[in-house]
Order: C-alpha cells, then structure tokens, then sequence
C-alpha cells in the first residue's frame, strides 16, 4: 500500500508537471492561431450546410476564447517581442487601454518597418475606442505605409473614423492639419507593377485550381487589373476630399467646402464613380437654403402636380425604390408620422424610378415594361401602407437633388427652401429626423 501510495503521488506530480508544462507552452501564438482556424471552420461549416453564416455568435465565442486566454495574464510581465500578440487578444476582450500599452511596448523592440505598421495600427483601434484624440494624431503623424495595400488601409481608417474623433477632440483645424499630413504619406502606385502582380497572383490560384473557362489573353487582363488600380487609387484620393469637405461644412464654412469639391470635380474624369460622387456631395451642399428644384413627372399615384401646390406646407420628398430594405424599414415610422403630423402642415412625396423588374419577377432580364412595373407599385403602396402621393420620372429627379443612394428624404420649408437632406434610415436617426420635422413644422 506504501509503495501504491508513493506511485499515486509521483503519477500526480508527472501529470502535475504535465499540465503547467502544456500551459507553458500556450503562447499569444498558439492562441491567435486556433482562434482564427476556428472562425475559418465556422465560416466553411456554415457555407457547406448552406445556413447563414451568425457573425454574432462567432464573434461571442471568439471573445470567450480571448477572455479565457487572458484572465490570467499580467500585462506588466509580457515580454516586450511578445507584446503585440497579446495585445490583440486583450484588443478582443475590450481592454483597449492594456491592448494599447502592450502594442507600445512591441514597438520598443524597433521591430520591422511591416510590424510596425501593424502594430500602430492596431494601437488605433484602441485610442479610438478610448477617445484618445492626442494618440490618434501623434500615431496618425508617425506612422508609415511600407506599400499600395497598406497605404489603402491607412486612407480608410483615417478617414473612415480617426479624423473623426480629431476633430471631435481636438477641433476641426487640428483634424484638417492631420488629415494633410495622412494624405501626404499615402504612397503613390506604380499601376503597371501593381497589374503585374495582381496577373501572378491570379495564374497562382489558377494553376492550383483551373478556371471553368480559358481566361482571356494576359495583356487584356493586364489592362484591366491596371484600370482597376487606377481606380481604385482616385477612390482613396477622393476620401481625403471628402472628408475634408465634411469637416469644412460641419465647421460651417460651407463657401471653403464648396470650394474644395468644386475643385476636384472640375479636374476629375466626368465617367469616373468619384466624379459622380463629388457632383452629388458639391449638389446636396448647394441645394440647402435654395428654392427646391422642380421635378419630372412622367406619371404618379395620387394627385401630384409638382411641388408648388404645397406652398405653405413642410414637405418630405423621399426617394426609395421597391428593392430597398431600409426604405421599407421606414414606412411603419413614416406612416405613423404623417398621421400624427399631416394635420399640422406635413406632406410627403415619395420619388422613385423605372429598374425593369419587381421582387423576383424578370430579375435576370430587367426588362419589364413601364406599365406592368408601375401597375405592381399599388400592391407595394399597399404592403407598405403608403397613401401620399408616388411619382415616377427619369433620373434627372435624382440629380437635382445629387441623390446617389436611397432612402434619402429631402425636407422642404414652409417657403418652398430645402431645408435638409438625410440619408439613410435606422430607428435611432429617425428620431432625430423626426424632432427636425416637428420643428420645421414649428
């Protein structure tokens, strides 16, 4: 029994030994690494069972794989060369303020100009997260694109978020001298060299996994990968114009915001999408506090003559089609305000346009007739409980108004003046825009 005794406590002490060893062994690496081979097999399960894939619930797994990875972790004790690792993972968790310390601390190793990149950026994520507007424009300032692609990813984060909380913090003329100096680090793209690559890259993939059709000759496709880069260049550009604009307007300098969109549409390709774009933003500026334009009428539900019989009235004209979900998302608060409201000088005008088909009727084609597509708007106006007026016309109705996505609702004054344009729809902004309405009303 001494000896069995004896055996049992060194059995125990070996799977003791075990156990701390395993636990010695599960780094930052090993952790990152299994967390992102589980989020590949949910996304391969989910495409081969055919379910949608819940990003939800794989995102919350993922966040309790991270919680358990470091919950007993002492960040002071992270070696600085295996910093950046365990940052992201405290990232995952929330803990922007440790996962920005950490990512610091990687980069007092001088580590290489690639991680470097990485690691500020991550470290950005976590500023914004935190508010911290001085880190942001000092990392902002610092920080160096080592290529196209990273250059790219640095013009959309910027862009896209920090300038933002700058001038939340810092004030506008501080986010406009930091948005100057992103701009003017973005590397500029050899386009050839960048076809080239996209060209290997693409016969690499093909080679491992043959196409059902002979792709065509590589100097076309050389053409086009270079198309697409430089397009894909003067969309990034066109960022740095508009946020600038933005920032200029919400300052209420919209003569200076105006100018800046003026300028870049008057040098710009007149077919490019960016062109379009800086058109619709320099119309939209344009337009507010001006009479509201007139409007094609090819044919419309309801007694519609055009907007000067509503003189006197507040008048929402909402721009939608029967494809859209968010417009549709509308309707239930957009009914129940013009209940509440139409008796107080509230009108509403909905906008729209001929897209050849409807829910899945001639969906390939899109080539059904104007008449039997505008004969289904009744069983839409029904579904959607709408009973103001609905007015069909060309697309001249969508650029007078610089409409490039939908739903956008225009509000129109008592005078017949736009007074605002809001684009988009959630319940939260339609509240907002709501209080607008009411006050408008006044």
């Amino acid at each position: 029994m001494a000896k069995l005794a004896i055996f049992l406590r060194i059995a125990s002490g070996c799977l003791a030994m075990v156990s701390v060893c395993a636990f010695a062994q599960t780094n930052a690496k090993d952790i990152l690494k299994s967390i992102s081979d589980y989020r590949t097999q949910q996304f391969a399960e989910a495409r081969a069972s055919g379910k949608p894939i819940n990003i939800a619930d794989i995102e919350k797994a993922i966040r309790a794989k991270a919680d358990e990875a470091v919950k007993n972790v002492d960040p002071a004790k992270v070696e600085a060369k295996d910093a950046y690792d365990w940052a992201q993972l405290f990232q995952m968790t929330g803990q922007h303020k440790v996962a920005c310390n950490l990512a610091q601390k990687f980069l007092t190793t001088n580590p290489e100009p690639d991680q470097k990149f990485s690691a500020q950026m991550m470290m950005m994520v976590s500023c914004n997260a935190l508010g911290e507007a001085e880190m942001l424009a000092m990392t902002l300032r610092d920080i160096k694109p080592t290529n196209a692609n990273t250059g790219r990813t640095l013009a959309a984060s910027a862009t896209g978020a920090y300038i933002d909380t700058i001038a939340e913090k810092q004030g506008v003329d501080e986010a406009l001298k930091v948005l100057a100096d992103v701009e003017g680090k973005i590397p500029e793209v050899d386009h050839k060299a960048y076809a080239k690559q996209m060209l290997d890259a693409a016969k690499a993939r093909e080679a491992t996994n043959p196409p059902a059709t002979a792709p065509k000759p590589d100097d076309e496709r050389l053409a086009q990968f270079e198309a697409n880069s430089r397009q894909l260049s003067e969309t990034y550009r066109f960022r740095f114009v508009d946020k600038k604009a933005e920032l200029l307007r919400g300052a209420g300098r919209k003569d200076d915001a105006v100018k800046v969109l003026g300028e870049y549409v008057k040098n710009a390709d007149p077919k490019s999408p960016t062109y379009r774009s800086a058109k619709s933003a320099l119309t939209q500026m344009t337009i507010v506090g001006a009479p509201a334009a007139s409007m094609m009428i090819e044919r419309a539900y309801g007694e519609f003559k055009g907007l000067d019989q509503y003189k006197g009235k507040v008048v929402i004209v909402d721009y939608f089609a029967h494809w859209c979900g968010p417009c549709k998302a509308s309707y239930p608060d957009m009914r129940k305000m013009y209940d509440e409201l139409h008796g107080k000088g509230l009108e509403i005008v909905g906008v729209t346009r001929y897209y050849g088909y409807y829910k899945t009727e001639n969906t390939q084609a899109r080539d059904m007739p104007k008449d039997t597509e505008f004969a289904k708007m009744a069983e839409f106006m029904k579904e959607f409980n709408i009973i103001w007026p609905v007015v069909y016309g060309d697309q001249s109705n969508f650029e007078a108004y610089g409409i490039t996505g939908i739903p956008t609702t225009i509000l129109i004054d008592r005078k017949g003046n736009v007074h605002s344009i809001d684009v988009g729809y959630s319940p939260a902004s339609f509240k907002k825009f709501r209080e607008e309405v009411e006050r408008a009303l006044g």
